[in-house]
Formats: structure tokens, C-alpha cells, sequence
């Protein structure tokens, strides 16, 4: 028997670009749970953010932060009494992928005077809520972050790749997000996809099929390795290129419209 397993990307994805309104796919994640087919969240978004986000969705499936940094499975759900060696984190078992924030600013630190860029270290809220239309209460969550550092690139994007290959001496990298570019290790959504898609194979003693979707180029490792890939359309940008899969299906509506749709295709599909 196989089980069907999400993984999706929020901003621009399963919340609006514009508004971060999920009304469209509400319905969508009500039936998911009834269906009993884990959404893990699979975002840029940090662990403070993703608190009251979860609380709005309803979410109570694990969750990936920060670009792939780290997952956090709620420990008091199958999968996570099932992981009790991994660290503890309040109501949440946890497994890191990446150095600490503190590490990945001292490098910036170094590399702020060849480069011209800013960070979310250097913002207060009202800097943010300029950049990103969050209110207040949001932008001030968005700056607690534990394993990344988002940059406005204010350079050239010449100046951009000699940056990354200055990272890369330190075992850093860029990738880049619907707004920022973001500095973190090497870790990604798609290999922290693949962990808990791994933990819940050994759970069920079943296999797996991953069902990945997201609008921006910090999701296309996601969607190369998934089994199913989507593309969502986004009213800011052209859908992502996809190397080495000629099998990526794009949503013709935008944002949560567009991942309902895709969503609802594969149940149909899989007779869920």
C-alpha cells in the first residue's frame, strides 16, 4: 500500500502573495486531515512564525523551518513519540540541518564591507513591515530566527555570485526566496522533505509518495525530488525552472486557488 505525504512551500503558495489569506485551500487542509495525509509545512518562515500560523491553519503535522534548517514534529503524535532521541524543543521533537544563526552573521559580519546588502539583523519592525506588507505583530516574529539570515541584495548580481563563492569558503550557502536571498548551510527543503518523508515510511511500514508544490526558485530542489511536482502560479513571477523533469505539472490559478487545485487532481488521481 502507498501513503500520500505533502510538502509545501506558504508564501505565494498555500497563502496569497499579496494578503497571506489561505481561504482557498481552507477546506482543502480540513479534508487532508480527515484523510489523515500529513502537509508538512515546508517554508522560509521561522519556528516563532509558524506558532500562530499553525494555530490559524489548524496544522498539527510536523513542520520544516527556515528553509530546510530544521524539522519539528509535535511530540505528542505517533511520529513523535516515535522519535524520542532527538532533542526536545517545548511540545516538539526536533532535528537541526544547519549551524546557528549566531555562526552565519559573523561570516556576514567579515563580508559587509565588499559587499552591499542588508539583513534581517539589521531591520527593526517597521523596516520589515515596509519590505514584506506583514503587520507589525508578524514582522516582529519573522526577526526571530535561529538557523538563517535573510539579505536584501543591494548589489549587483555580479557581486551576488562572487558572494555565494566567499560563503562557500565557510561552508555557507545562498538560495534565493520570492523576496530575499537567504544565507544558511547546506541544507534545503528537499533533504528535510526526504527525512521525515523517511520517518514516516519506517512509522507506516509503507511506501511513500511525496506530493511537493511551491511558487520560487528556494523550492525547485523540492520539486525535483519529489514524485509529484507542482508548480503554483504566482501573480509576481514566472513559474521556476525545474532541471531534469519534463513531468512538473503548473496550477493554472494562482496561490492557494491553484494549490487546491492541485491538490484535489491527486486525491482524484490516487481515489482518496
Amino acid at each position: 500500500m502507498t501513503r500520500l505525504l505533502i510538502s509545501t512551500d506558504l508564501d505565494g503558495t498555500l497563502l496569497d502573495h499579496h494578503d497571506y489569506s489561505f481561504d482557498a485551500a481552507e477546506p482543502m487542509l480540513q479534508r487532508l486531515q480527515t484523510l489523515q495525509v500529513p502537509c508538512i509545512l515546508n517554508t522560509s518562515k521561522t519556528f516563532a512564525e509558524l506558532e500562530p500560523l499553525r494555530r490559524r491553519l489548524g496544522h498539527s503535522d510536523p513542520f520544516i523551518v527556515e528553509n530546510g534548517a530544521a524539522v519539528c514534529v509535535p511530540a505528542d503524535t505517533a511520529l513523535g513519540r516515535a522519535m524520542t532521541p532527538l532533542e526536545r524543543m517545548g511540545g516538539y521533537r526536533y532535528q537541526c540541518f544547519g549551524p546557528e544563526r549566531s555562526d552565519i552573521l559573523e561570516r556576514l559580519r567579515q563580508l559587509s564591507g565588499e559587499y552591499r546588502f542588508r539583513g534581517f539583523a539589521d531591520l527593526d519592525v517597521e523596516a520589515l513591515v515596509d519590505c514584506t506588507g506583514l503587520d507589525p505583530a508578524a514582522a516582529t516574529l519573522a526577526l526571530q530566527r535561529q538557523f538563517t539570515e535573510p539579505l536584501i541584495w543591494e548589489d549587483s548580481d555580479e557581486a551576488l555570485t562572487r558572494f555565494a563563492g566567499a560563503l562557500a569558503e565557510s561552508e555557507l550557502q545562498l538560495q534565493r526566496g520570492g523576496r530575499f536571498v537567504h544565507v544558511m548551510g547546506h541544507c534545503d527543503k528537499a533533504g528535510a522533505m526526504r527525512w521525515i518523508a523517511r520517518q514516516y515510511q519506517s512509522l507506516w511500514d509503507e511506501k511513500v509518495l511525496v506530493m511537493a508544490l511551491g511558487d520560487g526558485e528556494n523550492d525547485v530542489g523540492m520539486l525535483q525530488q519529489a514524485d509529484i511536482a507542482v508548480r503554483v502560479r504566482s501573480p509576481a513571477h514566472e513559474p521556476p525552472e525545474v532541471p531534469g523533469r519534463n513531468d512538473v505539472r503548473t496550477t493554472e490559478r494562482q496561490g492557494p486557488e491553484g494549490w487546491y487545485d492541485a491538490v484535489e487532481q491527486t486525491l482524484r488521481e490516487l481515489d482518496l
